[in-house]
């Protein structure tokens, strides 16, 4: 057999080898990701399960604590509620409604700094839904301003405004707590900015727009006086 011959074949026998190799590679290549895909869709089945039975489990405490609320068994309901705020498990959902209603009741305990870091910890939720944020953002505000502790703090302006910029609902009901702040405080210009921004919005209701005309009110009677606009004072001097 010629030296060319048995080159070929040499060729030939380590081209087989290394064919046989890569199936064997990409054989082991398929196995693998379909043993992943089979975990992977294992955990995620467990973990929908798991989501399942959590929100059952804590659905049931809530309705719990409503029934023994209902029955005067404000005690038993306060613990209820408190086992969902503190279980780290808890779906967002149910979580936040709970929370807001154990904040409501140490608020009628008076314990106004508890309440209000139940209602900040809601609205700084990022799987909360938007209305509850809001709702708890402007619960904690109100619990604030109620306090004179916390009225007399510097960055309590600062932070209702933080609270307010970051509202989608319920933004303009948030800022009139701080116009009432800045009102107190005897920032008188800038509580009069504030209502009166509120009340040219195009967004929020009837009501709370005649609420900020009659803040705006208020503000004057303390001794502010508005600034005239200088297209109204060219017109009046049109007219004359």
């Amino acid at each position: 057999m010629s030296d060319e011959m048995i080159h070929l074949i040499n060729q030939a026998r380590a081209q087989a080898k290394r064919d046989q190799w890569k199936r064997f590679i990409s054989g082991k290549v398929v196995v693998r990701i379909l043993l992943l895909t089979i975990i992977l869709g294992a955990g995620f089945a467990g973990f929908r399960s798991y989501n399942k039975s959590q929100q059952q489990k804590f659905s049931e405490i809530l309705h719990q604590s409503l029934i023994n609320q209902q029955i005067g068994e404000i005690e038993k309901a306060k613990e209820n509620l408190k086992t969902i705020y503190e279980a780290q498990s808890a779906p967002s959902g149910v979580k936040s409604l709970a929370s807001l209603r154990y904040a409501a009741l140490l608020l009628e305990e008076g314990k106004k700094s508890e309440a209000a870091k139940i209602y900040a910890e809601v609205n700084d939720c990022n799987s909360c839904d938007d209305y509850v944020k809001d709702l708890a953002g402007l619960l904690a505000v109100k619990v604030w301003m109620s306090d004179e502790a916390e009225v007399k703090k510097e960055d309590l302006s600062a932070r209702i405004e933080k609270i307010e910029n970051a509202s989608k609902l319920l933004r303009h009901h948030i800022a009139e707590q701080r116009a009432f702040l800045e009102m107190q405080k005897n920032n008188l210009e800038k509580s009069y900015q504030i209502f009166e921004s509120i009340s040219k919005s195009p967004e929020g209701s009837q009501a709370l727009k005649s609420r900020a005309n009659d803040g705006l009110k208020i503000v004057v009677s303390k001794g502010f006086e508005p600034k005239v606009e200088v297209k109204t004072a060219e017109k009046s001097e049109e007219i004359k």
